[in-house]
């Protein structure tokens, strides 16, 4: 590979979230592999960058103008294959902000939004700390594969105001086809729905499969949509905070701005937007790279499993860096089970609980990180499963 995704850089004592919530464990050469960034640098093109910008030591309110525009349109044309316009751009300070505005803008109190479960977690919170209830339609295991339950889907419409569609799916790593997203869109076309697309891990698609973006599907979806993107999870930038909706309806597109500015969300940071810049316009090659890492590293999680617990059933990895794997077979609630890893493997994974009673059982594990690392945390897994 011309890139390197082997080199490991512990982020102990960096205020990293996730490094931070295991506490002394973190000092101890533990790698906590919950939470969705990365254990891997970024291209060297926009470390490169943000040097230059640190560098040059001013750094006032920030605004995007047509460069970030530009950029935009450009990875939304090159690598998705949608043509889109510098005003239908919405700026927020990330996908969480931006749903949790869309919830505000495009609903009222108390009104039903339907989600399609398990789920990333912040979509329950997005609609329950807005005073809005969730109406969950909850996946099916077919042939140990997920899929929609489009009975249920269309039933569960009837008298909500909109959807949160997760697309590639978290934690299950589905991405799903044009002809299933055209039947949700059918779905909630006939029954009054805007369509609230979450696409943020829309550049991490497994070698096999193809991301359709929902508004591509025609003009009739893309009128009825909100699609959100950031380049955090595409190139490791979670903590430079930049986010963009892409609304090509101008009365659904007033709605969003206004309400991010209500918020009081209206100057961005200078580093978020000369990383997405860089990243855009000349980081593709490495975007492809990080693909095949992500997947070697599914297929060694796949292989040690079916080694050492064939029991454990692994969801097929199709996009996302998130492996979603079925640990009831170890006879644990899920509380039980996630107090068992982190005491006695020293493995801080995400718990499928936390993303809705369907996933109660279930672990995620995040790939994005060096194969020594994996390996090492599946050894301890191996070990503590083995000493019960």
């Amino acid at each position: 590979m011309k890139y390197d995704f082997d080199s490991f850089h512990p982020r102990a004592g960096m205020e990293a979230a996730k490094w931070d919530a295991i506490g002394d464990d973190a000092e101890k050469g533990i790698v906590p592999l919950s939470v969705a960034d990365m254990e891997l640098l970024s291209p060297p093109q926009i470390i490169e960058e943000l040097k230059k910008t640190a560098e040059f030591g001013m750094w006032g309110y920030t605004w995007w103008n047509e460069k970030y525009a530009a950029a935009v349109k450009h990875w939304m044309h090159t690598r998705h294959g949608w043509d889109i316009q510098s005003d239908w751009i919405v700026q927020t300070n990330g996908v969480v902000q931006g749903l949790y505005a869309a919830v505000r803008a495009y609903t009222a109190p108390e009104d039903k939004v339907l989600l399609i479960t398990p789920v990333y977690y912040p979509f329950y919170r997005a609609v329950k700390l807005n005073g809005r209830t969730v109406v969950e339609s909850p996946l099916k295991l077919v042939d140990g594969r997920y899929e929609i339950d489009f009975e249920d889907l269309d039933k569960k419409a009837e008298g909500c105001k909109m959807l949160i569609l997760c697309n590639p799916h978290n934690p299950v790593g589905r991405v799903w086809t044009a002809e299933e997203l055209r039947r949700v869109g059918d779905i909630c076309l006939a029954h009054g729905l805007l369509v609230v697309s979450d696409e943020i891990h829309f550049d991490i698609i497994m070698p096999g499969y193809k991301h359709t973006s929902y508004p591509t599907l025609g003009e009739k979806y893309a009128d009825n949509c909100v699609l959100f993107t950031a380049a955090s999870k595409t190139f490791s930038l979670a903590g430079l905070c930049v986010g963009n909706a892409i609304i090509p309806d101008p009365d659904l597109r007033k709605k969003l701005d206004d309400e991010v500015n209500v918020s009081g969300c209206y100057s961005y940071s200078i580093f978020g937007l000369r990383a997405l810049e860089t990243g855009y316009m000349q980081c593709a090659d490495w975007v492809d790279e990080l693909n095949e890492h992500i997947w070697g590293n599914y297929q060694y999680f796949k292989s040690f499993m079916a080694q050492h617990f064939p029991e454990v059933w692994v969801a097929d990895l199709e996009g996302t860096y998130l492996c979603w794997f079925d640990c009831r077979c170890f006879g644990m609630p899920g509380e039980e089970l996630a107090k068992f890893l982190q005491e006695k493997a020293k493995l801080y994974l995400d718990d499928g609980f936390i993303f809705g009673p369907a996933g109660d059982g279930f672990e995620r594990i995040n790939l994005a990180c060096t194969r020594q690392v994996l390996a090492d945390a599946l050894e301890r897994f191996k070990a503590a499963m083995e000493s019960r």
